[in-house]
């Protein structure tokens, strides 16, 4: 089991390293504001592990956004330290209801969804919606900044300690590097919030996967000249044929890159990002999709 641990970052302001990278606030010695919670199987145990190690209570979780990996223990908590669980509306409603979080983890089913990720589900304590600006935890306020795209109600969190948790906004360029095929909803979206990123000016800055940084500009020329590299191999790639069907892209990509596993949320993640990065394709009237005897057609326009 990978150990946590804790990570000064500015104030009162921590996070944990473990899998993710969880941001703390500290509202006082004991009680703790998480911001995520992580992934279920591989950070729960670290977790605890850490907060009974520091005598530390989680009052309440202000979440970023319904993905596995950033909101598998929001239930856990809520339920063994009545955490008060803060989560954008949008958000809050995918992970109320199995049938809804199939928005989030498409193309899988309610069953499906019930059976591999019963955690997920929970009903949220608070929410907030798109125009919300700040929102106050006990005598401390946070800000919030919408950053649709990865999600639809993907959210960036300021601590009072002006320090700017952007989330999976931006990825690092080591994850980047990593990275086999992005897992974002609304690529067009996401180019507008990470560009909107470019405005904004805090002490530090967070990703959650992973680092802490004093500024981000770089980061975000980074991220969308991936995106861009992305998206111009993803069109060469499709011109090997003339014409394809889904399923037959999804095993193409599949062996170019290189990915391996059969879990279900590799499975899951993997149809999702392509639907995803194709329907951006479309939109840049780089592939043309047409319905015809029962399926849909893919090809480039040359």
């Amino acid at each position: 089991m990978q150990q946590a641990r804790l990570v000064h970052v500015l104030g009162n302001t921590w996070c944990i390293e473990s899998h993710v990278t969880i941001p703390v606030y500290f509202l006082n010695d004991r009680e703790v504001i998480l911001l995520d919670s992580g992934y279920a199987n591989w950070d729960r145990a670290p977790l605890d592990a850490l907060l009974q190690e520091h005598g530390l209570h989680v009052q309440a979780i202000l979440g970023s956004h319904s993905h596995n990996d950033h909101n598998g223990n929001h239930a856990y908590f809520q339920a063994t330290q009545q955490a008060e669980v803060i989560l954008r509306d949008v958000e809050a409603a995918i992970v109320s209801d199995f049938s809804l979080m199939t928005a989030a983890y498409f193309p899988s089913t309610p069953g499906e969804l019930e059976r591999e990720l019963p955690y997920l589900q929970l009903k949220a304590d608070r929410v907030f919606s798109a125009n919300t600006t700040e929102i106050s935890i006990g005598s401390k306020t946070f800000g919030l900044v919408p950053l649709p795209g990865h999600t639809p109600g993907h959210t960036g969190i300021i601590t009072p300690d002006d320090v700017f948790y952007v989330g999976d906004a931006l990825l690092s360029d080591e994850v980047l590097q990593a990275a086999k095929l992005p897992s974002i909803m609304d690529w067009t979206t996401d180019s507008e919030s990470k560009r909107s990123l470019l405005a904004e000016h805090h002490s530090r800055y967070i990703l959650a996967h992973r680092g802490v940084y004093t500024e981000i500009a770089t980061i975000v020329e980074e991220n969308l000249s991936d995106k861009n590299r992305r998206t111009v191999q993803l069109r060469d790639w499709l011109r090997s044929r003339d014409v394809w069907l889904l399923n037959e892209i999804e095993q193409f990509l599949w062996k170019q890159l290189g990915l391996h596993g059969k879990s279900f949320l590799t499975r899951v993640a993997f149809q999702r990002n392509v639907r995803c990065a194709l329907e951006y394709l479309i939109a840049e009237g780089m592939v043309c999709r047409e319905f015809r005897d029962g399926a849909f057609w893919y090809w480039v326009i040359q």
